[in-house]
């Protein structure tokens, strides 16, 4: 069957309304507000514009009303060369609406609204989408998980990648069903109970699914595959930080389109880290938001740059062979 998708996501969207300050305060201060901004947002929504900003052939399904804030995210995701076409209309949904606290370090707290959201049921996303897709991406922030959802998916033989934060049993259960999980070390240390993202990576690949990775911030990822016992390291690369609100998102998007397009495990840890770090650089400082979703040039210049990384060369022939597909 011809596939009509590199990636399908389901899951979060958001709208994010940021605010910049000079630093975190203490309780009952005031604080001059330096930025206010809106950006997309959201783990898989951001995710699947990060697969549509890389030329992936990209695809997204959620539960959306007619809402402002439903027709705000649809119309950047299409900007994006994301396919909205199978959202699910619904007037009691709309996407999670955030407010986004980042000082100028790049640490941030998010507080969010979830109360509109309506997650999606096995019962409404159709066998055929599904089957048009190369790899599914499911996120999972709060309950419900969407295990029953995956399991429809598994049964019809399309791989998942999750990307899990919430903490809770079900979470557990979902990551046991993915074929691809790639989860923040937070996301790791609690369920091994270990501080060592190493530690969480060997905790969690016993489950023996194709990949385990727990991404680490500056310290980079640490993955392993479901026939390798060993623990492997990719450092992350060294750009100068400007917004780190998004990049895990980006890191998924592109390891998802990456495991869509049979890269290896190391070569989709690396272009997955490269997307994240020019993520995090925001183009120089210059770029916030979907803004600074990284293209497959700039990834390849950023690879460039490091002409004795490990498989840079490799990775650069075969993001060559993505842009002549």
């Amino acid at each position: 069957m011809t596939k009509s998708y590199d990636v399908l996501a389901l899951g979060v969207a958001a709208v994010d309304d940021l605010l910049y300050v000079s630093s975190y305060p203490q309780s009952n201060v005031k604080v001059a507000v330096l930025a206010r901004e809106r950006h997309g947002g959201g783990p898989a929504c951001t995710a699947i514009a990060a697969v549509g900003t890389l030329e992936g052939r990209a695809a997204y399904c959620a539960r959306l009303g007619k809402d402002d804030l439903s027709i705000y995210i649809e119309d950047l995701l299409q900007q994006r060369n994301v396919d909205t076409t199978h959202i699910i209309r619904d007037a009691e949904a709309a996407p999670y609406h955030s407010s986004i606290v980042v000082d100028l370090e790049g640490n941030r707290n998010v507080f969010y609204d979830a109360s509109m959201f309506v997650p999606l049921t096995p019962e409404s996303v159709d066998e055929s989408l599904v089957l048009s897709a190369e790899l599914v991406l499911i996120d999972h922030v709060a309950e419900p998980a969407p295990t029953e959802l995956a399991k429809k998916i598994r049964d019809l033989g399309v791989p998942i990648l999750g990307d899990i934060e919430g903490h809770s049993e079900s979470a557990l259960r979902l990551a046991a069903l993915v074929d691809h999980l790639v989860v923040p070390i937070d996301f790791a240390s609690w369920a091994s109970s270990s501080v060592s993202p190493m530690d969480g990576c060997a905790y969690l690949a016993q489950t023996r699914r194709a990949s385990t990775v727990v991404t680490a911030g500056s310290d980079g990822c640490y993955y392993t595959s479901g026939t390798d016992s060993s623990i492997s390291h990719c450092p992350a690369f060294k750009v100068e930080t400007f917004d780190t609100n998004g990049c895990g998102d980006t890191f998924h998007g592109a390891f998802a389109l990456a495991v869509a397009r049979n890269f290896s495990l190391d070569h989709s840890v690396i272009f997955a880290s490269a997307a994240a770090a020019i993520k995090a650089s925001g183009d120089g400082g210059t770029k916030r938001g979907w803004d600074a979703l990284p293209t497959l040039g700039d990834i390849s210049l950023l690879l460039r740059s490091y002409p004795g990384g490990r498989h840079s060369s490799e990775v650069l022939n075969r993001i060559a062979s993505m842009t002549l597909a």
